[in-house]
């Protein structure tokens, strides 16, 4: 069992006050820092990479949160077989990439954070929600911001 350190709870708290823990969300601590896992449907429709406007009141939130905390984010995004039929990408991890840059990107663009601490990762299918970390509830498809709790170094 890894033991909780307490910058981690107090990150955990922090962003808990504005994104509650709920079905769209689920917060797990990790080694390498605080996870925040949010359905994919929150910021995209199926087959597109466009952020939905109604998801920025959740981009701006977790931008105000990071510039405050001063941490690196990692925005991996774990995209699930998709329906294609209408869209301009062809494969999961198109899309998975895609999507993971224009969150980066709004977050660098619109709301003045670094670009040296946002990294963007696609993961496609490779990484699935573990059933030791919250039960299997579609979470498969989420985006994860990884608050990290520890010096990076380039």
């Amino acid at each position: 069992m890894v033991a909780f350190q307490p910058n981690l709870d107090r990150m955990e708290n922090i962003f808990k006050a504005y994104l509650p823990a709920g079905k769209d969300i689920v917060y797990t601590q990790v080694p390498r820092g605080l996870i925040i896992s949010i359905d994919e449907k929150k910021f995209f429709n199926t087959g597109e990479a466009r952020i939905k406007e109604s998801s920025l009141c959740i981009l701006d939130t977790i931008a105000i949160i990071i510039k405050e905390l001063k941490n690196y984010c990692i925005i991996e995004d774990h995209t699930e077989t998709q329906d294609f039929s209408n869209s301009y990408y062809n494969e999961n991890w198109e899309i998975s990439i895609a999507r993971a840059s224009n969150l980066a990107e709004y977050l660098v663009k619109y709301k003045n954070l670094p670009v040296n601490r946002i990294f963007p990762v696609g993961f496609s299918n490779i990484m699935p929600f573990k059933d030791n970390v919250a039960p299997k509830n579609g979470m498969n498809n989420r985006i994860d911001f990884v608050i990290i709790d520890y010096e990076v170094r380039r």
